[in-house]
């Protein structure tokens, strides 16, 4: 019960660290060796235990495809951004209890990664989800040019100057000071976890329609490498 309770926590807190990463990966490693001792005297429900255990883990590590669909994937992530509109606003965070610029765009590129990787039993997407998940990354380090998850796509003067036709769902883009980071979910729309007191939540800004000082800031446009079309 401890350890669940723990676990529970640990994925509730908004904000996530790499203290709290790594405890939830060795909580779920205790809760499973606690089940398997708890049931061991069981026989059914131990072999069931071990097999579950197994198979997750032979399917993780099978060799998986990289010739998915990288469209579909752009499409995901885009989506999974988009479900976090609303959300309220909290530095560091991470999940649906709280979320900031840059755990917006990393969040939504885990569960896309996830969401694709299960749909098409595909474990290098399942893979590419936790390594992403497992690194932290603040909007000044994406822009740094030093993640090698990431490309740099261009640069403009501001997003509103920016031509769509140079995006593709899933892109993101930082500022130039490197302070903020918005989403880019296709149809002139971008989503940001907006820190301004008047907003303080998860939004949804049109090009042209709606008006934002972040629109007219100069900025870098970057994309996860996994979205970008195989080079022939």
């Amino acid at each position: 019960m401890a350890g669940w309770f723990w676990l529970a926590a640990a994925i509730l807190v908004p904000v996530s660290l790499s203290v709290t990463r790594a405890g939830s990966v060795a909580l779920i490693g205790l809760l499973y060796a606690g089940t398997l001792a708890l049931w061991w005297r069981v026989r059914w429900l131990r072999w069931s235990v071990l097999a579950v255990g197994a198979l997750c883990a032979a399917f993780f590590f099978l060799p998986g495809r990289e010739d998915y669909n990288r469209f579909e994937l752009r499409e995901e992530v885009a989506r999974s951004v988009a479900r976090y509109e609303g959300v309220r606003y909290v530095w560091g965070g991470e999940n649906w209890l709280g979320v900031d610029c840059s755990g917006l765009i990393r969040r939504g590129a885990v569960e896309g990664l996830a969401w694709q990787g299960l749909a098409t039993l595909n474990p290098h997407l399942l893979r590419l989800s936790v390594a992403l998940w497992w690194r932290d990354l603040s909007a000044s380090e994406m822009a740094s040019g030093n993640v090698k998850t990431i490309r740099k796509v261009c640069e403009a003067p501001t997003l509103d100057a920016l031509k769509d036709k140079n995006l593709h769902m899933g892109d993101f883009a930082v500022t130039r000071d490197g302070a903020h980071v918005m989403a880019y979910v296709g149809g002139h729309v971008w989503m940001e976890a907006d820190p301004e007191p008047s907003k303080w939540k998860v939004v949804r800004l049109r090009m042209g329609k709606d008006k934002s000082a972040w629109f007219q800031t100069p900025v870098t446009v970057l994309r996860w490498r996994c979205l970008e079309l195989p080079r022939r």
